[in-house]
């Protein structure tokens, strides 16, 4: 029998600091499943927009109000997608923040 407790057992994203999260622990092939299957929404959302804008904005006959508000929903998708998502994407699948104070200013 050993006495080790099940705080003991838990790794936590940053050792060094008692107020740090516990570190997620999954297996490589899901990380690769799941980093495979984000940077494929992330592309199909910036590039599925990216039509949108370059449509709308090309033909003459799209460019009444209610397609400049698709417009520029599309265009706040694009940046939601590209400025966004690629963060949420390794918190949500290294299950810490490990891109540190400068990208994070909390």
């Amino acid at each position: 029998m050993s006495n080790v407790t099940d705080s003991e057992n838990v790794l936590l994203c940053y050792p060094l600091r008692l107020d740090s999260c516990p570190k997620v622990h999954r297996l490589t092939v899901v990380k690769v499943a799941m980093y495979v299957f984000m940077v494929l929404m992330i592309l199909t959302t910036v590039f599925g927009n990216l039509l949108i804008i370059i449509s709308i904005s090309h033909f003459k006959h799209l460019q009444s109000p209610t397609h400049l508000i698709v417009r520029s929903l599309a265009a706040s998708d694009c940046l939601l997608g590209s400025l966004v998502m690629p963060y949420s994407m390794v918190r949500s699948v290294e299950g810490c923040w490990y891109l540190g104070d400068f990208v994070c200013k909390g």
